[in-house]
């Protein structure tokens, strides 16, 4: 991605809320055996990715279609520290939710503030800011391979007897298909079960609350 980003390198949000609804949920099932603790998860505000290191995004889906993607790099963000500061939200829809980004942004919490109304928007940043923070932190959700990356060497790793990365690649497309159509299923995480033991429940759980379960229809 581009430093900084731009909102045309930014995927459809429903798109983007499959694939990060699909891999929090392969992290509950798959994280009971591996030391580790995860980055994506789904709450109140929307899916969340997070590397507890300072850096992360949070992706809501909002009434007519809409969205916000926020978040920020705590390295990689310039636009957090520019002076004179630059005001991530000057011109920002209404129907943002400003009661939650306003004070973050107050906070120097925010690198990255893109919003959706059928096209992605952001404000013009001036000619000295060299990142956002988009490409570092959301960059992984946005290549699928760099996302197959993740779960084969994180979440899968060496104790998963179905293949190496090109096979976990293959499984993961087809589940953010079936997220897609909300059709993700105790079957959808069956193929965990070589090499180690799913906590296949809490995979349901968080896959039912980022609405991916159920029926047919898009995410969100």
């Amino acid at each position: 991605m581009q430093r900084p980003g731009t909102p045309d390198e930014l995927l459809d949000p429903a798109e983007l809320w499959a694939r990060g609804g699909t891999v929090a949920a392969i992290e509950a099932a798959a994280l009971v055996s591996r030391d580790f603790s995860g980055c994506y998860s789904v709450h109140a505000d929307g899916v969340t990715w997070d590397d507890s290191g300072g850096n992360e995004w949070t992706l809501s889906l909002l009434d007519g279609g809409r969205a916000v993607l926020y978040g920020c790099d705590h390295e990689g963000s310039w636009t957090r520290f520019r002076e004179p500061e630059l005001d991530l939200l000057e011109g920002a829809p209404d129907w943002l939710p400003l009661d939650r980004l306003t004070p973050m942004q107050r906070g120097a919490e925010l690198g990255f503030v893109y919003w959706y109304d059928g096209v992605w928007h952001r404000v013009d940043y001036p000619a000295d800011v060299k990142d956002d923070g988009l490409g570092s932190t959301v960059g992984e959700i946005v290549d699928m391979e760099e996302l197959a990356d993740y779960v084969a060497y994180y979440l899968v790793g060496d104790e998963w007897g179905g293949g190496g990365r090109e096979e976990v690649g293959e499984v993961l497309e087809g589940m953010i298909r079936q997220a897609r159509d909300r059709a993700l299923s105790a079957q959808s995480f069956a193929w965990l079960s070589d090499g180690m033991e799913p906590d296949v429940a809490a995979a349901l759980d968080v896959a039912a609350a980022a609405r991916l379960t159920g029926g047919a229809g898009s995410a969100g």
